[in-house]
């Protein structure tokens, strides 16, 4: 059973419905240097059943530069790739392709995806709190929750605007968009941005 969800979450939830769409789900994670980041993502179900059944193994940094030159779910005969390439495919991690005769097949794909990460920084901090949520950029939309002093909010909007990061602050209601982050336009996948998804994975209950 999922633990219950804090009033932040669920004002965070609230507040982002509109952004993410129906069926993401959040958690608040340690990543990338924020702690205690909001993070929207979506479960590939077939993935990680996939994985389970098969009790594949963490796939770090090398293994994922490995993978992304192979096809999913196509028999690739071994003889046909580069050969240090070639080399590493008998050394990947357990789960990650299948080998049949000289054929080999990637299996893996990326767990899951992320909608939306919101970092979370104090009033006086929030130059830090932009920093911290621009090294997501690679790999989704970004956003900060803060409360501003008034006389450094225009600075705020003004720089997060020119970053891409949308800005979330209180309300008497609860949380409101001071300014919505730009959408997540990755030009062509890389192994950082999977394995961002992959340390997300073991974080998540």
């Amino acid at each position: 059973m999922a633990p219950p969800a804090t009033r932040a979450q669920a004002f965070v939830q609230h507040a982002s419905a509109s952004l993410v769409g129906p069926g993401a789900q959040l958690a608040e994670v340690s990543i990338e240097g924020s702690r205690n980041a909001f993070v929207f993502y979506r479960r590939d179900r077939i993935e990680c059943e996939r994985r389970r059944d098969h009790g594949a193994a963490e796939l770090g940094i090398s293994a994922l530069t490995a993978l992304l030159d192979l096809p999913v779910d196509l028999p690739v005969p071994l003889t046909s790739l580069p050969v240090p390439l070639r080399k590493q495919i008998p050394a990947l991690p357990r789960g990650a392709v299948t080998l049949t005769g000289d054929h080999v097949c990637r299996r893996a794909v990326r767990p899951l995806t992320v909608d939306l990460v919101i970092v979370r920084a104090r009033s006086t901090h929030w130059e830090q709190g932009l920093a911290r949520a621009s090294r997501f950029k690679p790999f989704a939309r970004r956003a900060l929750l803060v409360a501003p002093p008034a006389h450094t909010r225009d600075d705020l909007l003004m720089r997060a605007a020119y970053l891409g990061i949308g800005v979330l602050e209180p309300t008497a209601e609860g949380l409101a968009w001071a300014l919505a982050p730009e959408p997540y336009r990755p030009r062509h996948h890389t192994p950082v941005a999977w394995h961002f998804t992959e340390q997300l994975h073991t974080r998540l209950p």
